[in-house]
């Protein structure tokens, strides 16, 4: 075959290929113009979709907010007396605005979904033209389409917005509320499986688990009361033994701490392991005899542990419990103070900590009991 002809041959054939890479990049560019306007109006569903779940929250929180609180209330729980008023202005307050935000939702929002979701088949129908061949016509529906997706996008952003702005205070209301309760219903579960009793006066406030890591270090539950200080671990006992071996064990509940609230110093944060493990050095009172020991904890438990043993240790649990309890609270007692044995009348003058019902005469040994 002469070399002219196949020269000629190669450039038509060279023309071919360029005309179908042309159609092909016209077509890509049509399909990246139209997923544009898809995305565009993608981002409208979700606004339109967020706005939703956050109005479902916020009527469903504070719908079951009352039940949740109550069963607290029954299982033991005494302490943050301000819930139950931060819990009751909510629902009046959405009482007053819930139902204009549904109705401003129902009539200005949901339709616009439907709207949104015409435009999407539309795309989808160009698309398929598209695929075809037909660009010229795609090309000129798709301006026109453009131009009213981006308006609708427009007036969604415009109405979720308001909606926001409204739902805005509940959310955070709500969300307060719901992290307190969060705390104390996991809590309260901890206190129902704890290996001790509570004594006389004595309320649950905080519990949460945690690692101890000195000695062993065993896993466990920390627990704060009103009066105490405790650390539960987890501790193997052998059942049975074949010639050398443990052949059976269980593991079992031990009260590894149980301090009295007011003998703590201080409890800060800090690196617990090797490598920056999060966790709190509770530290004792000098006087106390009682080394500081450290507990690996989840790090975003920390400022929850600090606050709620401030909490306590201010006085201002127990006046929450007197308050629910119905009882005037009693004034703080000032941390030094003069007691003397029932037995010998030889005074008692080292610190009484907070929490502490009785202590030991240190000449005889008996037991002065600590009036509230």
């Amino acid at each position: 075959m002469p070399v002219k002809k196949k020269g000629k041959w190669r450039s038509i054939r060279g023309k071919e290929g360029t005309g179908r890479s042309t159609l092909d990049r016209e077509k890509e560019a049509m399909r990246s113009r139209l997923g544009a306007i898809d995305l565009g109006l993608n981002n409208a569903l979700i606004m339109i979709g967020r706005v939703e779940s956050d109005l479902n929250y916020v009527e469903g929180q504070i719908a079951t907010l009352p039940a949740r609180l109550s069963k607290l209330r029954s299982q033991g729980f005494e302490c943050l007396s301000y819930l139950e008023k931060n819990q009751d202005l909510l629902v009046e307050k959405w009482g007053e605005l819930g139902p204009p935000i549904k109705q401003d939702f129902l009539g200005n929002i949901q339709p616009l979904r439907g709207e949104v979701n015409r435009l999407r088949s539309e795309v989808n129908r160009l698309r398929a033209k598209s695929a075809v061949g037909n660009l010229g016509q795609v090309s000129s529906s798709s301006s026109a389409l453009s131009l009213m997706a981006s308006t609708l996008r427009s007036r969604t952003a415009s109405e979720t917005s308001k909606i926001d702005s409204s739902l805005k205070e509940f959310k955070s209301n709500v969300s307060s509320i719901d992290e307190e309760l969060k705390i104390a219903e996991s809590s309260m579960e901890w206190f129902s499986q704890a290996s001790f009793p509570l004594k006389g006066g004595e309320s649950p406030i905080l519990a949460l688990k945690a690692k101890i890591m000195k000695g062993d270090k065993k896993d466990g539950t920390l627990y704060f009361t009103n009066h105490r200080f405790i650390f539960e671990g987890m501790k193997e006992i052998v059942l049975k033994r074949t010639l050398f071996f443990a052949t059976k064990k269980k593991k079992i509940k031990t009260v590894l701490i149980d301090q009295p609230i007011g003998i703590i110093k201080e409890i800060s944060e800090g690196r617990v392991g090797l490598i920056a493990w999060a966790g709190i050095y509770v530290r004792f009172k000098p006087d106390s005899g009682v080394e500081e020991t450290p507990f690996d904890v989840k790090g975003e438990e920390i400022p929850t542990i600090n606050r709620f043993f401030n909490y306590i240790i201010s006085g201002e649990a127990n006046i929450d419990i007197a308050t629910f309890k119905g009882k005037t609270p009693i004034a703080s007692r000032t941390q030094i103070k003069i007691l003397r044995c029932p037995t010998c009348s030889a005074p008692y003058t080292s610190e009484v900590y907070r929490g502490q019902t009785s202590v030991q005469c240190k000449y005889c040994g008996g037991v002065i009991s600590v009036a509230g």
